[in-house]
Parts: C-alpha cells; structure tokens; sequence
C-alpha cells in the first residue's frame, strides 16, 4: 500500500518550518507538494524540497494524487478551504485554531462526516515536553491533587504578519492560547463550568487585536486555570505554575523543540538546565529531569489513523471543546462577565 500523498497549502513560517518538515519526517506519510502564490517560493521548494508545486490551493485539491491537505494558512481560511478539500475527497489537517468560530467549527465537523474524511487540528503541543512532564508530575503523585493551573505565553512586540489583524484571526490569545486552552482540557478530567476574561487593548501598539489576555476557566470538580497571553510582557512569567494540595510545580522557558526544528535537527531539541522544572513541597525544593517532548508523534499518528491502524489522537469533535472555551473567554471580554459554556455551544 503505498503512503498517504500530502500537499502542504501555504509556505510562510508555519508552513516551512512546521508542516513540510513534519510530514517528512514521518514514515507513514510522503509529502508530495506544496501550494503557494510566491514564484521565489515555488523555486527555493523545488530545488530544496524537490516536490511538485502548484500556484493556488485550488490546483492542489484537483490533485488526484493528493490525499491529505494540510492548512498552513491564516485562521480565516481554516474553514472555507477543509470544507473545500474534505468536499473534493481529501483528509485534512488544519493549523490551529481549527477556525475563527464554533459555528465554522461545526460546519467544519459536518463536511467531514458527510464525506467521510479525517480531520484533525495541528495541536502539536500535546507532546511539548513539559506539558509531558506536568502530566507525569500529577500521575506520580508529586503534587498531591492539582487545584489551579496557570499557563503564561508572551513577549514585548507585536505579531508577525496577519497574526496582528483582526480580520485573519490574529491575536495571541486565538493563536498559542488555543494550544494551552486544549492542554488545560486535557489535564482536567471535569467538565467546564466558569469562564472569565479580559483581554487588554491592543492601542499601545498599533494593534486590532488584544495586546493581553487572561481567560479563567473554572471546573466542575473545583479545578482553576488561568491562561495568560501577553504581547506587553518585558519580563515573562513562568510557563506553567501548577499548585497542589502536597506541592507546586514551577516550570520556566517553552519547549525546545521549534529551535532545534527551524535548525533543522528536531531530534537534538534539549531543555537547558535552567529551565528545569523545579517542585516545591514541604521538604524543600527538587528539580525535576525534564521529560522529551515529541512533536513527530503527531503526523505518525495521522497516518496511522488514514491507515486504519491507530485511533486519531486529535480529532475535530474533541477540539470543539477547546473552540467552545475560546469563545466563551472572548465572549466574557467582550461582556465584562462571567460565562457559561452552554451559553455559546
């Protein structure tokens, strides 16, 4: 049988540096092309990635040697082009958010089931490492019961490119803040009671979308998170603060992962020792080994499932429900008030 045939749509960052790189690593899959508008583009993919090119996202799904369509698009194109690929027979994969709405969510969840294709979202932050070694802390007992979790992404500077417009679905709250949303869904096994948020005017620098943005989730078993995004930050907070009921686990500094891949060696991602976790308890402080995260599981995983031999690790049905928590937190922003899911499910 021969490997599922990819065609990565977009080859700005996401789509060079993330996407082609990816789906050449895993075995299951053999990407067979890229689409983009840009001529030089076109060039530095055929003499450097030596794959067929085409010049719109339309000649890619007209592709019949195509078989799965990976969206390395801005987020208001998610939607209207996987309804489009899933309606001319392609599996999809589309970057996060999965889309700009629930509803779009929805219709999205509907073309795949009408057609009977794969749709998964690139929440490749499952395999972070030190989401990985948060899950490892709490499964061993370290931190007694996690009752508040605190995630924290950002910087001073505005977003590149559409990622500052409004109109694309910019915003660093819709883009890393979708990524720690789902990890917060994942590490709580409760169902989502509270939204809360306030997200901070972008004015003081030049933006449309929100400069800073707090969302607190509150869960049904008592569980707190709060997901902090910040375009304002001089000084970061650490990346995760997980309080328990016998500890807290501090972890400073993101994964490694997309240097070590941007530089082309993903495999040699290492954590730098200053960014170990450390876990405070009431014997003191113990640094934590670091945990590898593994962001190659992720397409292993989708050709396994197109091959019928593993289940879909990330399916479009489980992340409507990080889609619902995002729009619940912006709804609160927007009302000055604390929502409800059912409110906009």
């Amino acid at each position: 049988m021969s490997k599922p045939r990819v065609a990565v749509i977009g080859y700005g960052f996401a789509g060079r540096c993330f996407h082609t790189y990816l789906v050449g690593l895993a075995d299951g899959l053999e990407l067979y092309g890229v689409a983009t508008s840009r001529t030089e583009a076109r060039r530095d993919i055929e003499n450097n990635l030596g794959v067929k090119t085409y010049d719109t996202f339309a000649d890619a799904i007209a592709d019949d040697r195509v078989d799965l369509v990976v969206l390395a698009t801005p987020n208001d194109l998610h939607a209207p082009h996987a309804i489009q690929a899933m309606e001319a027979g392609k599996h999809v994969v589309t970057d996060k958010p999965m889309c700009l709405s629930l509803a779009e969510a929805d219709q999205m969840i509907a073309a795949s089931q009408q057609y009977d294709r794969l749709l998964s979202v690139f929440h490749n932050r499952r395999w972070d490492g030190d989401y990985l070694g948060v899950c490892e802390a709490i499964a061993a007992g370290k931190l007694g019961e996690p009752f508040l979790y605190e995630l924290f992404w950002g910087q001073f500077g505005k977003p590149r490119g559409w990622r500052s417009e409004a109109a694309h679905g910019g915003g660093k709250f819709f883009d890393l803040g979708a990524h720690m949303v789902d990890q917060v869904l994942q590490l709580v096994d409760a169902p989502l009671e509270q939204v809360f948020a306030r997200f901070h005017s972008g004015a003081v620098l030049d933006l449309d979308v929100e400069a800073h943005a707090l969302a607190v989730y509150r869960f049904a078993n008592g569980v707190e998170a709060r997901v902090e995004t910040s375009s304002l930050a001089h000084q970061p907070k650490p990346r995760w603060r997980v309080m328990g009921t016998e500890g807290v686990l501090v972890k400073e500094g993101v994964d490694p992962q997309e240097q070590a891949m941007i530089a082309g060696a993903i495999d040699a991602a290492e954590e730098a020792p200053e960014n170990y976790a450390r876990l405070y308890t009431a014997d003191g402080v113990t640094t934590l080994n670091p945990t590898q995260g593994r962001w190659r599981t992720y397409y292993e995983n989708v050709a396994a499932a197109i091959a019928g031999a593993d289940n879909l690790a990330v399916t479009a049905i489980n992340v409507r429900q990080t889609m619902v928590a995002i729009e619940a937190a912006r709804l609160s922003a927007r009302e000055g008030r604390v929502v409800t899911p059912d409110e906009v499910a």
